[in-house]
């Protein structure tokens, strides 16, 4: 049974939601919609063997599409810049 079942015989389409630029950054950004309890998975262009044996190259995160719109908000959550608390002493 796939994640991305639901209770009809066909499943739903999955929605790209992000896009990384390689296999680490894809897995952290599934890190953290996994935190979230939102299941995902990562698609890949077609490539040659060494980009499949060294995990380099870009990715694209999926996710079931009844998460779509809640996956987006997080991570651009996560993506905004930190707000500055103050600057330092001396400069």
């Amino acid at each position: 049974m796939s994640i991305f079942r639901s209770s009809d015989d066909k499943p739903p389409e999955p929605v790209k939601v992000a896009y990384a630029a390689n296999q680490a950054e894809a897995e952290l950004i599934q890190g953290i919609l996994r935190e979230k309890g939102i299941p995902s998975i990562t698609k890949k262009p077609n490539g040659t063997f060494l980009t499949d044996l060294f995990g380099i190259g870009p990715r694209q995160i999926l996710v079931p599409a009844s998460a779509a719109e809640e996956s987006e908000k997080l991570l651009a959550s996560v993506h905004q810049e930190p707000e500055e608390t103050g600057k330092l002493s001396g400069t």
